[in-house]
Formats: structure tokens, sequence, C-alpha cells
């Protein structure tokens, strides 16, 4: 029975009689190759996990079957090495952060397993640190979790924060949580918004204050021209007035035209 690697670290008493059984002071200690890690440069450390569960001989003991590493606030997985046999486990906060890291056996157990990470730390220089690592095998599990300040039965794994690393690549910036960043194009943008309410006034203040399409810049408009296009009519009654005023005009011509006709002699 091994505890998961997303429990381990809320597991603080072990049920009696139960098959898993919690170690006491143990000389196996796992440990970080150099125990150092420079701060702000992506470094690559490899967890050591020295020896197998009840041993106290390098390379010796029970095949270990699952490791787990508690990511703290300082340090930032960028990467983790999944070697043959293992299979990695990666859990991460909703903004993409991950905060434990867990190798399962997958065929490739063996006592004391290495395994390489890509990290950045954040700190001052000649701080000690100190990483959570769970270890399991078949039937016993250690909790290396002890500091000064928090002892516990198997000590944590204890590094030292020392100067960047100008030989190293800058480290790389946190990826952006996917699902904000679409909440936040999906979003209501307050702004965008007012912006296309303005639009849309505009649009209905021009079709307003459009001229009517019957009517051209080239003609003069007359006020009962302009009262009829409003009204929707066609001009019909304007047309037969011109034709009224037009045969009256001609009326009158011919009668002018008869009255000064010179009289002949045959008229007298």
């Amino acid at each position: 029975m091994l505890i998961r690697p997303r429990t381990w670290r809320r597991a603080a008493v072990l049920a009696a009689g139960a098959t898993l059984l919690l170690a006491g002071p143990a000389s196996a200690h796992p440990y970080v190759h150099g125990g150092e890690i420079p701060v702000d440069s992506l470094a690559e450390i490899t967890l050591d996990l020295a020896h197998g569960c009840e041993s106290e001989t390098d390379g010796a003991g029970q095949p270990t079957t699952e490791v787990a590493l508690e990511v703290p606030d300082w340090l930032r997985v960028v990467d983790a090495d999944e070697p043959d046999g293992w299979a990695l486990e990666l859990e991460e906060e909703d903004d993409g952060r991950i905060v434990e890291v867990a190798w399962l056996d997958d065929g490739g157990a063996e006592p004391a397993p290495t395994f390489d990470l890509e990290v950045v730390a954040s700190g001052e220089v000649g701080d000690e640190r100190y990483l959570g690592v769970f270890q399991a095998c078949d039937d016993v599990s250690y909790r290396w979790i002890g500091t000064p300040d928090e002892p516990a039965d198997d000590p944590g794994v204890a590094v030292t924060l020392i100067e960047a690393d100008p030989d190293a690549p800058p480290p790389p910036e946190p990826e952006p949580d996917d699902d904000a960043a679409e909440e936040d194009e999906l979003g209501d943008d307050p702004t965008d918004d007012a912006a296309a309410d303005d639009a849309t006034e505009q649009d209905d203040a021009t079709e307003e204050d459009a001229p009517d399409e019957n009517l051209t810049a080239d003609e003069p408009v007359e006020d009962d021209q302009l009262e009829a296009a409003a009204e929707g009519d066609d001009g019909g009654g304007m047309t037969w007035a011109w034709i009224a005023l037009v045969v009256l005009v001609l009326a009158a011509a011919g009668f002018l035209l008869r009255r000064r006709r010179p009289v002949g002699d045959d008229g007298a």
C-alpha cells in the first residue's frame, strides 16, 4: 500500500496495524548533488535518493517505487526528467505553477534512483533552504520533511542558495495560464461595449439625418416637395397643377393675338 503523491503531504498520522510503516530516524537521506542552487538562474539539479528503504548503505535497501518532491514557494520547476522505467506526474495550481513532482515505478524500481530537474530559485545568497521529499517502497515509506524550525523523524533535503550563474541562460518567463487568457479574450470588456454603443448611436443618427433618395441635390426643393417626400407622396398632384397653368397661359396668348390682327378693306 502506497501513499499517493497528492496525499502524502496531508498524511500526518498513519493508522496502527496498517501494512504501511513509518520508519524511525534513518541514515538513508536524499540529497541534491552539490547541495547548492544559484539564485535567479536556470539551473539543473539532480535529486538523489542515496539509499533504498530500510538500509544505511549507499545504493542498498529495498527498491524505491515512488518518489515525490514538494515544490516550495521559493522554487519554480521549469522541467522534470522522466527516466526509463518511471512515470512522471505533475500537480499544478490554477495558474500553471507546479507544486508537486512525482515519479512512479513503471518497471525501473531500484534502491536509490536519481531524477533531474530544471529549476529557478529565488532568495538571498547564503540562505539555507529545505525540500520536502517522499520516498516509498513496497511496505515502508519515509517523509523527508524535517527542518530546524519544524523537526520531524526524517530531515528534509537541505540546499544552500548561491550567486547567480553568469554562464547560465536567463530563466524563462512563467507561462501564462491558457484558461485565464481565454477568459480574458472572451470576457466582456466595458471599453469595447461603450465603443460599440457609440458606434450604434452614430449609425442611427446618420440614418435619421440622411435625405430622401427621391430628392437630388441638382433640383430645387420646395417646402411642399419636402412634405410630399416625407409623407411618401409621389408628386402627381404637382404635375397636374403645372399642366393646367401652361394651358391657361397658352389660351391667354391666343386671345391677345386675335385682338391685334389688322382689319382689311373688305371688313369695313
